[in-house]
């Protein structure tokens, strides 16, 4: 599947960035993201230039605690409907589901779980990633105090954690996330999470409107439902990625599948996204080449094979053309 994050989302980080002394233009064509898609509404990046753009933050930023700046740089526009719901919701604990209910809006990739614990009077929640190796520290971090800030939005008072799991190491500044989160914060855990009182969960809280949240939760479903629809260009990726391994993947296939000519295929491209149907195939063939290649449990052979490549060495020369790296490289270094 071809997995997409909400494009509006990535002004956060480039408020990071700017807060930081960083240019965003040149890191974002760097990775290669068009800055406008951000403010057309339900515009989608590809979720692997996420992670390619959070990895060269990481090594743009000096500062390893950078993630936590997320929480000072988002507006709840930049998460479109959902931003507004989260706001108006009736309890921490519905905040909390309602994000992971319409969590497809902000992104195709799983987000988080609810776990309650009565005997130790708490409600923690997790965060789930979708590929461990891609997830930096800074994207671990800056989701975390992103959530913590939209609690603390609602709650109108002082909102403390229990307690505050990451998956990361101890950093050097570890005194910020002490500072920031006012709770005991452990490192290296098995998984990210947010502990809370069930005390303070179910509170009702005063920013509650029942009638924004039912707007919203209908506006989001309707998008929810758009993205199963798909655009012409997500389901010329998607025909794309299907069939990969059956080899060669034409753009006369392509067009004859979806019912319309090369070239209107060829001018749905070029309006909605500024590209080509051949520069598509192998973006997203190069897109999911890095995906693959992250996880260290997919044989190389296997990857090459899933993306059309009879031979190994054939896929090595595309890839090290794509990226000036072979699959082997990359795969140490991402």
């Amino acid at each position: 599947m071809y997995l997409t994050k909400l494009a509006s989302i990535q002004l956060v980080l480039w408020q990071m960035l700017e807060q930081y002394g960083e240019d965003p233009a040149p890191v974002f064509k760097q990775v290669k993201l068009n800055p406008s898609l951000m403010y057309k509404s339900g515009e989608r990046y590809p979720l692997a230039k996420i992670a390619e753009l959070w990895k060269e933050m990481g090594r743009r930023i000096k500062d390893p605690c950078f993630g936590l700046s997320a929480a000072t740089c988002w507006h709840p526009s930049n998460f479109g409907t959902m931003g507004y719901a989260l706001l108006t919701s009736h309890s921490l604990r519905v905040t909390f589901e309602r994000l992971i209910r319409f969590h497809r809006v902000i992104s195709d990739a799983n987000f988080g779980e609810l776990e309650e614990d009565k005997e130790k009077n708490t409600l923690s929640f997790i965060l789930k990633t979708e590929n461990a190796d891609s997830y930096t520290r800074g994207r671990e971090d800056a989701a975390i105090a992103w959530i913590l800030s939209v609690l603390r939005v609602n709650y109108q008072k002082e909102l403390f954690p229990e307690a505050v799991h990451l998956t990361h190491p101890k950093p050097p500044c570890s005194g910020k996330y002490y500072e920031f989160f006012r709770s005991p914060v452990y490192f290296n855990e098995p998984v990210s999470r947010m502990v809370f009182s069930l005390d303070i969960v179910d509170k009702v809280l005063a920013s509650s409107n029942e009638e924004l949240t039912a707007f919203g939760d209908q506006a989001m479903n309707q998008y929810i439902s758009s993205l199963d629809t798909g655009n012409q260009v997500n389901r010329i990726r998607e025909f794309i990625v299907e069939n990969l391994p059956s080899g060669n993947v034409t753009v006369e296939q392509v067009a004859e599948t979806l019912g319309m000519n090369t070239r209107t295929l060829q001018r749905a491209l070029k309006e909605e996204e500024g590209t080509s149907f051949i520069n598509l195939l192998n973006d997203t063939r190069m897109d999911i080449a890095k995906q693959f290649i992250q996880d260290k449990k997919m044989d190389l052979t296997e990857v090459a094979f899933l993306l059309g490549f009879a031979e190994l060495s054939t896929f090595s020369r595309s890839f090290k053309r794509w990226t000036g790296k072979s699959p082997m490289q990359f795969r140490k270094t991402a």
